[in-house]
C-alpha cells in the first residue's frame, strides 16, 4: 500500500522461554511456526516476542531465517520487571515492555548478551531478575527503543509509584517515545491525574498520551487469547508496518491508534477515488497513484504540476469546475478507478452533490460574485434555497402586478379625463321647461348569485349533519348529540328566515321592473316637450356619471401613486446552515420606484407621481423618447425603467450572517473565507472534497486552531484532496498520502510519500518552508522542559 493505512499490531507475546524466569509462566509448548500462522490468520503485521527479563534468541533466529516478503515483521522486545523504591525503602515492581528498533539476528544476540551479562555480573538469579529505570537507560542508551509500561491490571506503573515519586512516571513519557499498555478508561484518568498541570497551558487537556492493548499471549496454540482467558481486542496503528510508524503513533495517538473495532467503523465502503494511471504523455512521467480514502495532500515547488494534477482529477471525475482546458493537455489515455470499480476507465461519474470542488481563489470569489449556492447545496439545504427563490419570484410578480395596475389606472385616467364634458343650451332649456316626464325607479340590487350560494350552503349543512350523526368513525355522546341537534335547529331556523327574505327581495325586484316598464310606456305617450326634457335629463345623468368617473379614477390613481412612492421592496429569506452560520438571501431597496419612473418622463412640473400622471394624461408632460403618451408607450417605458429593480429579484444578493451578529458584508475576505470553508466542510453532504490551496486568504491562527482539527475529524468521513504549501496542514493534519510533485526540465513527476518514512520526511521538509520545524514540534508532545537530563 502506497499510503498510510491501518494495520494490527501485537508487541506483547510470550514464548516458553519465560518459564526460565517465572515458573509455569507459559502454557504448553511454543512453536514459532504455529504462532506465525496464527498471526497471519489474524492479519497481524507487526509483533514482538517479549519474555520476562529474557530473550528467546532461538525463536528470533528461527523466524528471521525463515522470513519471506509479506510475513509479519518481528521487532526485538523484552518485558522487564522495573523496581521502584518506596518512601520506607522497600521496593515495588511494575512491568514494562522494551521494543527495540532492531530486527536482525546480530542485534538480537548483541542485546541479549547485554542483558545476560548484566544479570550474571551482578549475581542475580533468574527468578530475581529486575532492573531500575536508571539501569534501563544505562544498558540501552545506544539503542532506539520504545518504553511501554503497564498502566492497568497486574504490576502496573501507577501502583508501583503510589508511595514513590510520581514524577518518575512522567519521566518515562518525557524521556522517550512512550505508550502505556493494558488500559481501561479508569486507568487513563488515574495516570493523567497530576500530569496535566506540569504541561504548558497550550498542551493541557489534550488526548495525546498513547494507550494501547496487546494480547500478552502465553500459549501460541490459542493465540490471541491472553493468559487471563478473556477475549483479546486487537489494536491498530496507522502507517506502514515499520518502527517509525509506531513512533509516529505514539507521538500522535489520537490520529494513529485505534481499537480494531473502531478501525472497522472507520473503513470506507463508499465510492471514493481509488487510483489513477498516468501514461503516454510527454509532459508527465508515467505512474500510477493510489489514493487514501482519507487525507491526500499534493505538494511541490513552483510550476511543479500541483494544480495540474488537481485539475486532471477534477476532469476525471467530470466536475464542471475543473480548469484543465487552460493546460491544453490531452488526458484521454489517463485512466481512473473508484473503490467500487473492477477496472480502470476514462472517467468516473459522480453525482454533483457527492463532490466539493474548490479552485484556488474560489472562496473569495463566492462573496465577490454574490452567490453562495454551492454552500447551500452542499449543506443539504437545496430545497430551502428553491423555496427562497420562489419567494423572490412571487415578490417580483407582485411588483409587476402593482406596476401593471398603475399602467391600467393611467389608461382609465387618460380615457376619462379626455372624455367629452358638455351640456348643450337646448338641454338646459329643456331641463327648466315646465313640462314633465316620469322618472324611472333605480333598479334593485341583483342578488341571484348570492341567493344561489346561500341556498347551496344550507342544503350542504343539512345533508352533512345527518351523515355526521351516523358516521362509523366516531360515536357521539348524548351531550354531543344534543349540541348537533341544536345546531341543526339553528340551521333550519336560518333557512326559513333566508327563504322569507329571498322571496321579499324577488317580489320587490319584480315590482320595480314592472313599474319601470309602465313608466317607459307612459313617457312614450307624452308631448314633444316632455320627451325632450326626459332626453335632456338622461344626458345630464350621463354627464354627472362621467364627472364622477374622473374623480373616482383620479382617487384610485392618487392612492396607487402614493402606494408606489412608499413601496419598500426590500425583502429577505434566511437559510440556517448551522448554529454559527446563516445564509441570508436579500433584495435591497437601492433605487426608488418613483425616481425610476420620473427618469422616463420629460417636461413635467412636480415631484409627486400623481400630479405628473395628470400632466401626462393632459399632454402637459411627455414620455421620454416615445412619440406620444399612449397607454402602450407608458407600459413600455415602465418596463424599461423598472427592469433594473425587477432584476434584483432574479439575482438577490447572498451573504453569511454569523452567530456573533456580524455578516460577510462587513468582514474581510480572509475572515469570510475562514467561515465559508469551515461551514462547507462541517455541513457538507459530499463524499469527496477537492480544494486547491485552502490556506489562501486564511490566517495562520485559523489554520492551526480550526482547519487542522476539522481536517483530522473530517478525513475519516470524506476523502479529501488538498493542494497545499502549508506544512502544518500536511504534518499536523497527519496526511495519509503525500503526493510530491517535481518538474525536471519540463517533465513532471508525481511520487507518493508517507509521513512516517524518514527519507520522505526529508524531501517534504525540502519542499515545504518550515517543514523541519513542524516535524520537530510534532515530536515535542508536551512542550515542557524535561524533568531530568
Amino acid at each position: 500500500m502506497k499510503y498510510s493505512d491501518w494495520f494490527k499490531i501485537d508487541l506483547h507475546i510470550h514464548t516458553d522461554k519465560s518459564n526460565l524466569i517465572k515458573q509455569n509462566d507459559y502454557d504448553g509448548p511454543f512453536d514459532i511456526a504455529v504462532l506465525k500462522n496464527k498471526l497471519i490468520e489474524n492479519n497481524v503485521k507487526v509483533f514482538s516476542l517479549t519474555d520476562h527479563n529474557i530473550i528467546n534468541v532461538e525463536a528470533y533466529e528461527d523466524y528471521y531465517s525463515n522470513y519471506i516478503e509479506g510475513d509479519p515483521i518481528l521487532y526485538l522486545g523484552c518485558e522487564f520487571d522495573i523496581k521502584v523504591q518506596q518512601v520506607d525503602g522497600s521496593f515495588l515492581t511494575y512491568h514494562t515492555l522494551l521494543i527495540f528498533n532492531e530486527n536482525t539476528i546480530e542485534k538480537v544476540r548483541e542485546i541479549n548478551n547485554l542483558i545476560e551479562n548484566h544479570f550474571r555480573s551482578n549475581g542475580i538469579a533468574n527468578g530475581d531478575r529486575s532492573l531500575t529505570d536508571n539501569e534501563i537507560f544505562q544498558l540501552f542508551n545506544p539503542y532506539h527503543f520504545f518504553y511501554i509500561p503497564h498502566a492497568g491490571g497486574h504490576k502496573n506503573i501507577i501502583d508501583a509509584h503510589k508511595k514513590a515519586d510520581i514524577t518518575k512516571v512522567q519521566e518515562m513519557v518525557l524521556l522517550m517515545e512512550c505508550a502505556h499498555e493494558k488500559v481501561k478508561e479508569v486507568h487513563r484518568i488515574k495516570h493523567n491525574k497530576g500530569f496535566d498541570r506540569l504541561k504548558d497551558p497550550n498542551f493541557r487537556d489534550k488526548e495525546d498520551e498513547a494507550f494501547i492493548n496487546f494480547s500478552d499471549n502465553h500459549s501460541c496454540s490459542i493465540y490471541p487469547t491472553p493468559k487471563s482467558g478473556a477475549i483479546h481486542e486487537f489494536y491498530c496503528i496507522k502507517g506502514q508496518p515499520t518502527f517509525e510508524s509506531i513512533r509516529f503513533a505514539f507521538i500522535d495517538p489520537k490520529s494513529r491508534i485505534r481499537k480494531y473495532s473502531e478501525v472497522e467503523e472507520l473503513q470506507r465502503f463508499d465510492n471514493f477515488l481509488h487510483s489513477i494511471e498516468i501514461k503516454n504523455n510527454s509532459l508527465i512521467e508515467d505512474t500510477t497513484l493510489f489514493f487514501s480514502p482519507n487525507l491526500n495532500v499534493i505538494i511541490g515547488g513552483r510550476s511543479s504540476g500541483k494544480s495540474l494534477l488537481f485539475n486532471i482529477l477534477g476532469n476525471k471525475v467530470r466536475h464542471t469546475k475543473s480548469r484543465l482546458e487552460k493546460y491544453s493537455l490531452e488526458v484521454s489515455d489517463f485512466l481512473v478507478k473508484s473503490f467500487l470499480d473492477d477496472d480502470y476507465k476514462e472517467s468516473i461519474n459522480y453525482n454533483p452533490n457527492e463532490i466539493i470542488y474548490i479552485n484556488q481563489g474560489d472562496i473569495v470569489n463566492y462573496f465577490e460574485n454574490g452567490s453562495l449556492k454551492d454552500l447551500i447545496n452542499e449543506s443539504g439545504k437545496k430545497d430551502e434555497y428553491k423555496k427562497a427563490l420562489e419567494f423572490f419570484k412571487d415578490k417580483r410578480k407582485k411588483l409587476e402586478n402593482d406596476l401593471e395596475k398603475l399602467v391600467e389606472l393611467y389608461g382609465e385616467l387618460n380615457e376619462t379625463i379626455n372624455s367629452v364634458f358638455t351640456l348643450h343650451n337646448r338641454d338646459i332649456e329643456s331641463l327648466f321647461d315646465p313640462s314633465y316626464f316620469f322618472k324611472a325607479i333605480d333598479d334593485v340590487e341583483d342578488k341571484s348569485t348570492s341567493h344561489q350560494n346561500s341556498s347551496q350552503i344550507i342544503r350542504n349543512l343539512l345533508d352533512n349533519i345527518e351523515k355526521f350523526k351516523i358516521n362509523e368513525n366516531w360515536h357521539l355522546t348524548d351531550e354531543e348529540l344534543a349540541i348537533v341537534e341544536a345546531f341543526q335547529l339553528l340551521v333550519e331556523l336560518k333557512s326559513n328566515i333566508f327563504e322569507s327574505s329571498k322571496n321579499i327581495h324577488v317580489a320587490k325586484s319584480s315590482f320595480v321592473v314592472s313599474l319601470n316598464a309602465i313608466l317607459t310606456r307612459i313617457n312614450g305617450t307624452l308631448d314633444l316637450k316632455g320627451r325632450e326634457k326626459e332626453a335632456a335629463n338622461l344626458r345630464l345623468g350621463s354627464l354627472k356619471r362621467n364627472i364622477f368617473s374622473v374623480f373616482e379614477i383620479a382617487i384610485k390613481v392618487k392612492n396607487h401613486c402614493e402606494f408606489l412612492e412608499k413601496y419598500d421592496y426590500n425583502c429577505s429569506q434566511e437559510i440556517k446552515i448551522n448554529d454559527d452560520v446563516t445564509v441570508v438571501i436579500e433584495v435591497e431597496n437601492k433605487v426608488s420606484i418613483k425616481s425610476r419612473i420620473l427618469d422616463g418622463l420629460v417636461n413635467y412640473d412636480a415631484e409627486r407621481l400623481y400630479p405628473i400622471l395628470l400632466q401626462l394624461a393632459k399632454k402637459k408632460a411627455k414620455i421620454r423618447n416615445l412619440p406620444d403618451n399612449s397607454v402602450d408607450n407608458f407600459r413600455k417605458k415602465i418596463a424599461t425603467q423598472l427592469k433594473v429593480i425587477l432584476d434584483y429579484f432574479e439575482k438577490p444578493i447572498e451573504y453569511l450572517k454569523y452567530s456573533e451578529g456580524n455578516t460577510s458584508k462587513n468582514n474581510s475576505p480572509g475572515y469570510n473565507s475562514e467561515k465559508y470553508l469551515e461551514t462547507i466542510l462541517k455541513n457538507g453532504n459530499s463524499k469527496i472534497i477537492f480544494i486547491d490551496q485552502p490556506e489562501d486568504n486564511l490566517g495562520n491562527k485559523f489554520i492551526t486552531e480550526n482547519l487542522i482539527d476539522l481536517l483530522r475529524v473530517l478525513k475519516f468521513k470524506k476523502q479529501i484532496f488538498l493542494v497545499t504549501h502549508n506544512p502544518s496542514i500536511v504534518v499536523y493534519g497527519d496526511a495519509e498520502n503525500v503526493i510530491m510533485c517535481t518538474n525536471n526540465e519540463n517533465v513532471i513527476k508525481y511520487e507518493q510519500f508517507v509521513l512516517e518514512d524518514k527519507n520522505h520526511q526529508k524531501e517534504i521538509c525540502n519542499v515545504l518552508d518550515g517543514g523541519q520545524y513542524i516535524f520537530e514540534q510534532r515530536a515535542r508532545k508536551y512542550n515542557i522542559k524535561k524533568l531530568i537530563q
